[in-house]
């Protein structure tokens, strides 16, 4: 797990799917107080379309090669979503994370292995390290329940692992008897579209995802 996947399994946590109800309302709210809304099935376009000279003039601070590696991302295809499915709103939190592992015995994987998470620490210099980013890492003093930084149980979790996002999906639905389990990266990406066909959910251009343009889904 590295710097950037940190989100990536955070993302992954926060849209664990849920399916298989007797009857479907639009929202719901589970044990730990996440709230599901209701995604229906469709067809989208998935994967980016644009080209590498698009996507130049779209991030001219990006190095080619940055942008030459997104080509895991072509071709753009329709796929088709047969059924619906439940998506969380928002990140799985500290909060929610903590009476997960109070009440479940789970113990995360940064701890069990002994490797710890990346933190935040303002004595750490990027320039001096390989990775190059703003974080830390690994160190065992950091984990879910220390980032580097103050964070209340309203914040999203982090420091946590696929593994640990499939143990949590996996105690909810013993616990509430309904199936819960991880987006595929179809699902994923289809909600996160929300019907649109660009770049991003809130438009092409990158200033587009700031919170005062209606927040991010990356």
């Amino acid at each position: 797990m590295n710097g950037s996947s940190v989100t990536q399994w955070i993302t992954a946590m926060a849209c664990i799917a849920l399916a298989g109800c007797a009857s479907i309302p639009t929202t719901t709210t589970n044990s730990l107080g996440m709230q599901m809304a209701l995604v229906p099935a469709g067809e989208f376009t998935m994967g980016n379309a644009a080209s590498i000279e698009t996507m130049s003039a779209l991030y001219p601070a990006y190095e080619p090669r940055r942008l030459a590696d997104l080509a895991d991302e072509t071709p753009a295809h329709r796929v088709r979503i047969t059924r619906p499915f439940y998506m969380a709103k928002h990140e799985v939190t500290v909060g929610q994370f903590r009476q997960f592992i109070d009440a479940s015995g789970h113990v995360p994987e940064s701890i069990t292995d002994g490797t710890g998470g990346y933190g935040y620490n303002a004595a750490y210099n990027p320039a001096t390290t390989k990775r190059g980013d703003a974080f830390e890492g690994r160190h065992p003093r950091y984990s879910w329940q220390n980032p580097g930084f103050a964070q209340s149980d309203a914040h999203p979790v982090v420091n946590v692992t696929w593994h640990d996002a499939v143990a949590l999906a996996r105690w909810l639905s013993a616990t509430e008897g309904r199936r819960y389990r991880l987006p595929t990266e179809a699902e994923w990406e289809y909600a996160c579209r929300a019907g649109t066909s660009t770049q991003y959910h809130s438009g092409d251009a990158p200033a587009s995802l700031s919170t005062e343009h209606g927040g991010q889904c990356v």
